[in-house]
């Protein structure tokens, strides 16, 4: 049979739909009829324009070199062979680019829009009407490029797109062909297992899996009453109940006692959410019940004034030489304190406009709370309230006036109050599905918010079509699509307080008084106006390196005011939810059980508050465990207003918070895997009153001043500011610029040479040639970066008498690296630091932070350099480190170390080391920022490649870690396969029996998310296995062998219920020695064998998404940790799935590539270590 891309599209889809296409085509099942849709033909119509632009654009670049390929005589595999042939003799012509060739091998056939010939290879090229790049259109262009290569024909390391936004997208085809293969092979599975059957495809077979959301999945849910047609039903719980023999909405509605594996609470929520749309299908008409009145008396009362609101977005929008996705085009309300409705639209249909409508609407909400105080903005569902916050951040424009409205409650999101308050008998919670309880059937044309989106990218064609009169009847529908919306708000807002009995509802809203702008807040903002009015007018696509650096020191200046934002977002979201509803969060923990005191109030000394000690087991609800340190204790809040019988509310109580110390904090790990922690507290009296009740929960303490390191920015932001259009002749402004450093006599970088110290050499060299400019160097793991940073820098201080600061985002790091200057030769009195992290430093340990300037002050008046650590805080604060008072600052790990602090450590010295790898962890921004100032300093140089150009600094291409075999694997998936080992020592060790290299064990397991105790059976089955086997290393002390012991693995999982469930299960094996922990807690170490456990059964069942589980950056560090093998441990289902959108799709590829070049892979049952 032969298949084409339509068919894998339909398959990446809904593989139930497309058996139901097979089933017509093998004759089992008649063809549907489908009905003329006028919005497909314009589509198509739109389609064929745009493909039509892209073909005269490729005329115009290629004169007389573009060759349009015939249709197949006929549609036969004769025919599509000889087309295939007549493609191929075009690739082997002097033809520049190909329209339309067929592309067929003797199984897949289609077309390619374009195959363009470049220096690489030939490029396939398809043009798309959408906005952004989707799966079913990257596994098309992957299938055409692996049929090519099928053919020897050379073609390039990536794929395009051209999209309608006329933007055009490359793609590695080493990591989009992998998903390819394994999707066209799941296809071939499909085609040959169905047609062996002898009836049509059936609903419920696990051969193949259903979306359940697509119209022929829908058509079966309903006829065969399936579990899916329950609000809220999510699949794992219908898997659960498939289980137990609950398998329709009929059975659920009558199932009595518990079921296996489902809470039940939410068991009781789903038995009575069947009931109630059995109901609903009996009357014919929407029952609901009112579930928690006093849900419904938060709401706010109702002002004149009140704002029904809506956003219209694309989230795939996006413009040239950005990597800014999202435009919220249409800003939607309904104000009501008239007699009809009034509808105001603020529209946005570029990047310089959507920043204009938020100012439009901030004036317009400001002005009107003027007359009105007391009025608020009602929407439905969150999407409002975040949008707002990050088109203020981006734009860097009403930041503050959206803060003021959130704190002070304006907004109010209709659907919490929904979800909490009322049970509706309908399958979904969105708006639509609630109207018929209090509206008249809609009139727009347009019905589903999807609907809008596709509307406007026609909208957008349309105009660059030319075709005004379409664009103005399409932009019309949308408003007034939108228009609905908003009246359905409001009108649910009114029905809502009609469910209570006295209709009374909360206290009136109030305008809290604005805060003060403090001046240093007041300076920055000015400040950071002033340099974006230098840079503003220009697209990003149009601007230069100049005005790329310009913007981002604009965003540098209120870097850390964005970056601590979401914090106090979070958390006042967080305290007026119940507890329940509290979304993942780090460092939050919600207190489970009843509380054990140990010693009650008291005043440790006479002037001291009262304290007390108790022990509480809590549930960390982020998922990140608590650690010693302070924290503040929530109590649960005072009844709403007014107060309901026997109501307790479970809300934490933002006026009542305590601050404590955690002071002991021990893992407990339950039955069914999840961790929770025992935590012993010091806690001193909320506002002074000893209360007899314990916290609900534990939540993080605040964030943290940097007013130093804003200080230092601003002074550099103030110097670009004056000297505009040039630019000052910083380390951290060449940084910016992405600049190649700037040396003295000109030229590049100095090169490397040969011999043990080349590194050290070249880039001693390269800092002694410069006066205020950076050098970059990117360490792989195992090439040994702190080694050769640390040669570099004991060298210039002892041969130059330079005075260099160390800094890193922690402690750690920074004393490591001191440690090696130390270990390097240089005297451990010209290194200094207050050391937290080593307990017996081999450099001087300084009694406090402000002796850092006396340190350097002492040795320079002997003629001395000197070598200092500390943080951005220290090497910003000038009592400790004068401004450009250090000949280098040196920064490790600046992988992970933001612009906007790189900028700010580079006013203590005239030049800059960056030492670390954008490959691996990357920096963790919470914020959002108008320019990328959060972006690490190394992946900024990278600009998005695997390595760091070589004129912006050296590579070290050497592990001394990794066999060969191991750094292969490595290579291939993060360094563009420019690391090698090191030979000569990797390859001398060997371990018994075990191959080096990349080893893939696959688990059978089910609806597992976080914690999989059979892949924690299988970790400690292959530690069993491995230990005591004959290992052998001559770079250890030990070169004719030992036998493997505990303290040789490392066993690395993403998620901390999984670390708890490998460490129970190797307690239980008394291998209480070998090392688990999540990625994060191992960057830097090594060990001869490393474990990867990725614990999720399926695609369905990822805590985080597939992004996080597969991010490269993980598993670079996860495997690299190994020096003889890795073994990563996981489902045989994981990777079965279609990719939700590109960035999945990468990721998934990335992952097949590294199992691809496994050594071995075998089930966990069947390994032949077991």
């Amino acid at each position: 049979m032969v298949l084409s891309p339509h068919d894998l599209r339909t398959a990446a889809e809904c593989e139930f739909r497309f058996v139901r296409e097979l089933d017509v085509l093998l004759g089992r099942a008649p063809r549907p009829e489908v009905e003329d849709s006028p919005m497909q033909q314009r589509i198509i119509d739109l389609g064929l324009a745009h493909e039509s632009l892209e073909l005269r654009r490729l005329n115009a670049d290629h004169p007389g070199q573009v060759r349009g390929l015939n249709r197949p005589a006929e549609h036969t595999r004769a025919g599509y062979g000889a087309a295939m042939d007549e493609t191929l003799a075009a690739l082997a012509s002097d033809a520049e680019v190909l329209s339309q060739p067929v592309i067929f091998d003797g199984q897949l056939f289609g077309y390619a829009d374009f195959i363009e010939r470049t220096p690489q290879g030939w490029l396939v090229s398809d043009t798309k009407l959408a906005r952004s790049a989707n799966v079913p259109a990257l596994l098309q262009i992957a299938a055409y490029a692996a049929v090519l290569q099928a053919h020897d024909v050379p073609t390039a390391p990536v794929a395009r797109l051209v999209l309608g936004s006329g933007l055009r997208q490359d793609y590695p085809l080493g990591e989009i062909v992998p998903v390819f293969h394994r999707r066209w092979s799941r296809l071939n599975r499909l085609v040959e297992d169905h047609r062996a059957d002898t009836g049509p495809g059936s609903w419920g077979d696990d051969r193949w899996m259903a979306c359940g959301r697509c119209e022929v999945c829908d058509a079966e849910v309903a006829a065969h009453r399936d579990l899916l047609l329950v609000a809220g039903m999510r699949t794992t719980t219908r898997r659960r109940l498939l289980d137990s023999d609950v398998r329709t909405i009929d059975e659920l509605a009558v199932a009595e006692g518990p079921i296996t594996d489902i809470q039940t609470n939410r068991l009781d929520r789903l038995r009575s959410q069947a009931r109630l749309q059995l109901r609903a299908e009996a009357e014919g008409s929407v029952p609901h019940e009112v579930i928690d009145e006093q849900s419904i008396r938060r709401l706010p009362r109702p002002s004149a004034g009140d704002i029904f609101f809506d956003f219209e977005g694309d989230p795939l929008w996006t413009e040239a030489g950005s990597s800014v996705w999202g435009l919220e085009y249409l800003f939607g309300l309904v104000e009501v304190d008239t007699e009809t409705p009034v509808f105001r639209a603020f529209w946005a249909h570029d990047r310089a406009q959507e920043k204009q409508a938020l100012i439009d609407f901030v004036d317009y909400v400001e002005k009107r709370r003027a007359n009105w105080p007391d009025l608020h903005i009602y929407h439905y569902a969150p999407y409002e309230t975040a949008a707002l916050k990050r088109l203020a951040a981006r734009h860097s424009v009403c930041e503050d006036a959206v803060d003021q409205l959130l704190r002070d409650g304006v907004f109010v999101d209709l659907y919490a109050t929904v979800r909490a308050a009322i049970r509706v008998g309908q399958r979904s919670y969105s708006i639509k599905k609630l109207e018929p309880l209090y509206m008249e059937a809609r009139t727009a044309d347009l019905q589903k918010g999807d609907d809008s989106i596709v509307e406007y990218h026609r909208f957008i064609m349309a105009r660059i079509l030319e075709r005004d009169s379409d664009a103005d009847e399409i932009i019309r529908g949308i408003a007034a699509y939108n228009e609905e919306d908003c009246v359905s708000t409001w009108l649910l807002r009114d029905w809502l307080i009609r469910q209570l009995d006295d209709g009374v509802v909360g206290a009136p809203g109030e305008m809290i008084e604005p805060r003060e702008v403090k001046a240093e807040r007041q300076a920055a903002l000015s400040l950071e106006s002033d340099l974006r009015s230098l840079v503003d007018e220009i697209t990003p696509a149009d601007r230069t390196p100049e005005n790329h650096a310009v913007a981002l020191v604009a965003s540098a200046v209120l870097f850390h005011a964005r970056e601590d934002k979401p914090f106090w977002w979070e958390h006042y979201d967080r305290i007026a939810q119940p507890v329940d509803n509290w979304q993942r969060a780090s460092g939050v923990a919600v207190v489970e059980g009843p509380a054990e005191l140990i010693e009650g109030w008291h005043k440790p000394t006479p002037r001291s508050g009262s304290k007390r000690r108790f022990t509480v087991v809590v549930n960390p609800v982020g998922g990140t465990l608590l650690e010693l340190g302070n924290v503040t204790a929530l109590y649960a809040a005072p009844p709403a207003f007014p107060p309901a019988k026997d109501h307790q509310d479970t809300n934490a109580h933002a006026k009542s918070p305590s601050v404590a110390e955690v002071i002991e904090a021990e893992e407990v790990i339950a039955d069914n895997g999840q961790v929770r922690q025992r935590l012993t507290i010091v806690e001193n009296a909320p506002n002074k009153t000893e209360v007899h009740t314990f916290p609900l929960a534990l939540v993080p303490t605040g964030t943290i001043g940097t007013k130093s390191i804003d200080a230092a920015i601003a002074e550099i932001a103030q110097e670009v500011k004056e000297s505009h259009p040039a630019l000052p002749q910083r380390s951290g402004i060449d940084v910016l610029l992405r600049r190649a450093p700037r040396l003295r006599g000109g030229g590049a970088l100095p090169s490397v040479g040969v011999g043990h110290s080349r590194f050290v050499d070249a880039i001693t060299d390269a800092l002694l040639g410069m006066d205020d400019s950076y050098v970059a160097v990117q360490g792989p793991p195992g090439t040994g970066k702190t080694y050769v940073g640390a040669r570099v820098i004991a060298r210039l201080v002892r041969d130059h008498g330079w005075k260099v600061g160390v800094c890193s985002q922690g402690h750690a790091a920074i004393e490591n690296v001191l440690s090696a200057v130390v270990a390097a030769g240089l005297p451990s009195d010209q290194v200094g630091k207050v050391p937290k992290h080593t307990e017996t430093p081999s450099w001087t340990p300084l009694g406090k932070s402000d002796d850092l300037a006396g340190f350097i002050a002492d040795l320079a008046h002997e003629g001395k350099g000197c070598v200092v650590g500390g943080t951005a805080w220290d090497l910003t604060n000038t009592k400790r480190v004068e401004r450009l008072g250090l000949d280098l600052v040196v920064i490790d790990e600046a992988g992970q170390f933001s612009l906007a602090k790189t900028l700010a450590v580079s006013a203590a010295g005239s030049r800059l080391l960056l030492l670390g790898d954008p490959a691996q962890l990357p920096q963790v921004s919470q914020g959002v920022h108008p320019d990328p100032v959060d972006e690490s300093a190394l992946g900024w140089l990278a600009d998005g490649a695997s390595l760091v150009p070589p004129e912006l600094g050296y590579f070290l291409e050497t592990t001394w870690r990794m066999h060969p075999r191991l750094t292969e694997a490595v290579s291939h998936l993060s360094y563009a396969g420019q690391l090698a080992s090191e030979e000569e020592i990797t390859a001398a060790r060997s371990l018994a029996g075990v191959e080096p290299g990349v080893h893939v064990v696959q688990v059978e397991h089910r609806d597992n998310r976080t914690y999989s105790p059979e892949e924690a059976a299988a970790v400690v089955g292959l530690v069993r296995a491995l230990l005591g086997r004959d290992w052998v290393a001559a770079d250890e002390d030990t070169p004719l062998g030992r036998e493997l012991r505990e303290a040789d693995f490392c066993v690395i999982t993403p998620y901390n219920s999984q670390v708890g469930a490998i460490k129970a299960q190797l307690r239980e094996a008394r291998l209480e020695s070998v090392a688990v922990g999540t990625v994060d807690k191992f960057q830097g170490q090594e060990a001869p064998i490393a474990i990867l456990s990725l614990a999720a059964s399926s695609h369905g069942d990822v805590s985080r998404g597939m992004g996080f589980l597969l991010d490269r950056h993980r598993l670079n560090v996860a495997v690299s940790r190994g020096k003889h093998a890795a073994y990563i441990v996981h489902s045989t289902t994981l990777t079965d799935f279609p990719p939700g959108n590109a960035d999945e799709l990468i990721a998934l590829g990335a992952f097949l590539g590294l199992c691809e070049r496994a050594v071995s892979t075998t089930r966990a049952d069947q390994s032949p270590l077991a």
